[in-house]
């Protein structure tokens, strides 16, 4: 079977549309089309081969999107990294995959000429190795299939990294083209719409990206987030849809000039990547007067779950803002126990999926493949349940959950009733060890610009609405949340910091304190 690349349909319908615009510059669809085509013959000339790696290292740069076209293109397979690495955590991944190709973005050089890729070329005037503009530039302008086998591997991304070393997810084109069909359908993308990128493009985001392209909608890429900023973007493209993560909704909410303006053509806010709040999704409502879809989904597997525009219903079905929705287009969820048999609904279990849209197994490690995919379902490491109406409830991480004094308690819950204090910007809960109760709720909260709480205060009204067990036993008032790229709390990181050190009692004291 053969699926079709991103551009090539739209480039001979609409070649003079903008397709791609980030700060300045901008490239129609031929352009796009045009370069792929250029790239694609310049890694031939460079000796590379198919199924051979290309690491892309970039912020979100103009050239994104013709690199990926141009790799698919060529039968090669698209690494793209996280610019937020350090040098060792990059080296680990490259260290995996063996791209022989690294393509870097301007600012980047620096990285880049430390991790010792065979070939190296950098986008803009200046950097480490040889000019991608020079080569691609110089590149013979031949026919090029514009279709690709289904079961061609496409692209290897690694996992964020949340709970631990990354692994690659291998994608196969066939999967990259179903989630742009899951895209393109379910966020009723129209051709000539226009779509702002708020998200990096290393991440899933980018096949967010995709099934705008594919339709022949315009993709505005976002370099750096500042809510301020953010909201002129929205009004200057007269944007149709916008991608966030919760963490920006929150502070664009946040915003007076969010408050105040008039995005008169954004018909959907697209969200996911990490829970949200129903406060702040009340709030986001209000403030942006248009529909929201929520995807639910991981590296892995994409969106599998929806909460789409109609569930996003305040008054009617309040409960609905809590939730993951229900299966996306050609995918099919369960919940099941720890011995795989389905849960009746309101019990919590593990949350499974599968599709066309899901990975084919992780890269180089046979093992983690069989065991996330075992009985032909990705076993996603989510908890959570289904209400008696069908609406999927993410519980928590199924190593996040605490247990404490016998009790599961389920993080997200505790979150969603702190971020209703007035106070409270962030907040995040883990399980500590504990003398007593082997494992104590502990929660780590950011205040709001100017606002004053203290812990005691916000601990007292947890206790207004949690059960005594889920209540925090220690709260903290931190200046900030570590998060990755995509705005997730690297609760990991959290947990290291109350790691009894060896030869001591499981106190639970923090080894690093956070600001108080």
């Amino acid at each position: 079977m053969l699926v079709p690349d991103l551009v090539h349909n739209a480039a001979t319908r609409f070649p003079d549309r903008v397709c791609i615009a980030e700060g300045e510059r901008s490239r129609t669809f031929a352009e796009v089309d045009e370069q792929a085509t250029r790239m694609a013959e310049a890694l031939h000339g460079s000796g590379l081969r198919r199924g051979d790696r290309v690491a892309l290292l970039a912020y979100n740069e103009l050239e994104y999107l013709e690199i990926q076209l141009a790799v698919q293109r060529a039968g090669m397979i698209l690494v793209p990294l996280n610019f937020r690495l350090t040098v060792s955590e990059l080296a680990v991944i490259l260290g995996d995959c063996t791209p022989r190709l690294l393509v870097h973005g301007p600012g980047l050089d620096g990285v880049a000429g430390q991790l010792g890729v065979e070939h190296v070329w950098h986008l803009g005037a200046s950097g480490v190795g040889d000019s991608y503009d020079e080569l691609v530039g110089a590149a013979a302008l031949r026919a090029c299939d514009t279709y690709v086998p289904a079961d061609q591997a496409a692209a290897i991304m690694y996992t964020s990294g949340t709970t631990g070393r990354p692994k690659g997810a291998v994608l196969s084109s066939g999967a990259v083209w179903a989630r742009c069909n899951v895209m393109s359908n379910e966020a009723d993308i129209r051709s000539g719409d226009v779509f702002v990128q708020g998200l990096p493009m290393f991440h899933i985001a980018a096949h967010t990206s995709n099934g705008f392209t594919y339709r022949g909608a315009t993709t505005v890429l976002s370099r750096e987030f500042d809510p301020a900023g953010f909201a002129e973007l929205l009004t200057k493209w007269s944007a149709t849809h916008v991608l966030l993560v919760p963490t920006m909704i929150n502070m664009l909410t946040l915003e007076p000039s969010v408050v105040e303006a008039d995005f008169d053509r954004l018909r959907m806010v697209l969200y996911g990547a990490s829970p949200i709040a129903p406060e702040i999704l009340r709030r986001a409502i209000d403030a942006f007067h248009s529909g929201f879809l929520q995807f639910f989904g991981m590296t892995e597997t994409f969106g599998v779950s929806l909460l789409r525009p109609e569930d996003h219903d305040p008054v009617g079905h309040p409960e609905w803002l809590a939730s993951a929705g229900t299966d996306a287009l050609s995918a099919e969820t369960r919940v099941v126990d720890p011995d795989g048999a389905d849960v009746p609904p309101g019990v919590v279990g593990e949350i499974l999926s599968r599709g066309p849209t899901v990975m084919d197994g992780y890269w180089n490690d046979p093992r983690a493949t069989d065991d996330a995919l075992r009985g032909g379902w990705m076993h996603t490491g989510d908890l959570g349940y289904r209400s008696p109406d069908g609406y999927l409830f993410v519980s928590d991480r199924l190593k996040d959950m605490i247990v404490s004094g016998g009790e599961n308690v389920y993080p997200r819950e505790v979150e969603d009733v702190l971020h209703e204090h007035p106070a409270v910007l962030e907040a995040a809960v883990i399980g500590v060890p504990d003398d007593r109760w082997g494992e104590r709720v502990h929660a780590l909260v950011v205040l709001r610009p100017g606002a004053t709480a203290d812990p005691e205060t916000i601990t007292e009204f947890c206790r207004e609405h949690l059960a005594g067990y889920k209540v925090p036993k220690s709260l903290e008032l931190s200046a900030e949340l570590p998060k990755n790229a995509t705005g997730k709390v690297l609760k990991h990181l959290l947990r290291d910091r109350y790691a009894p050190v060896a030869g001591t009692p499981a106190t639970g004291s923090p080894r690093q304190k956070e600001a108080q």
